[in-house]
């Protein structure tokens, strides 16, 4: 978990140099939330919220928290989990019960991690129709403390075509 630890170190700098101080969850709300989820937060996840914040912090609208800790728009972990199942199901969308909404970008769009696969990969939420993305939990935080758009990267491919403007009649690039 070396590589995990430096992670979590890179995170509580980040947040130290920005004189950012957020409450840690207690080992009983990640364990509470766990129960309620059905699933375990992957290692790195929990470490974090047990040694850094609490949520609160990260790129979009941030890290959403266990009790106690910073809410999304559907409210703690475990209530975003369950507003966003309950999403799909009305939308007729099958939810993978293994996919935990951990970041929330606005908008109904969260980025979710595969709590089955030891790899931790992250894939995208949108409206609760999922895609998976190009990187896993531990890369998503070290894209993000080193200022990379994880909004974009990884996520469906763009492309580029250049046009005439029409109100300007020259050629101009357009995503």
């Amino acid at each position: 978990m070396e590589s995990a630890s430096s992670v979590i170190d890179g995170i509580a700098s980040h947040l130290n140099a920005r004189g950012i101080r957020l409450p840690v969850a207690t080992e009983e709300a990640v364990g509470v939330a766990e129960t309620l989820l059905g699933l375990s937060v992957p290692k790195l996840l929990r470490s974090i919220y047990l040694r850094v914040a609490n949520g609160g912090f990260g790129p979009g609208y941030g890290i959403i928290g266990v009790s106690g800790g910073h809410r999304s728009s559907l409210g703690t972990l475990v209530e975003t989990f369950t507003e966003i199942r309950r999403g799909a199901d009305y939308l007729g969308l099958k939810w993978n019960p293994q996919l935990l909404p951990f970041c929330e970008w606005g908008c109904n769009v969260f980025s979710c991690v595969d709590c089955a696969d030891p790899g931790s990969p992250i894939f995208r939420s949108d409206e609760c129709k999922v895609h998976p993305v190009n990187y896993g939990l531990e890369e998503f935080f070290r894209m993000w403390l080193d200022g990379r758009d994880l909004f974009n990267e990884g996520g469906p491919m763009r492309r580029v075509v250049e046009i005439t403007n029409p109100f300007t009649g020259k050629k101009t690039r357009v995503t």
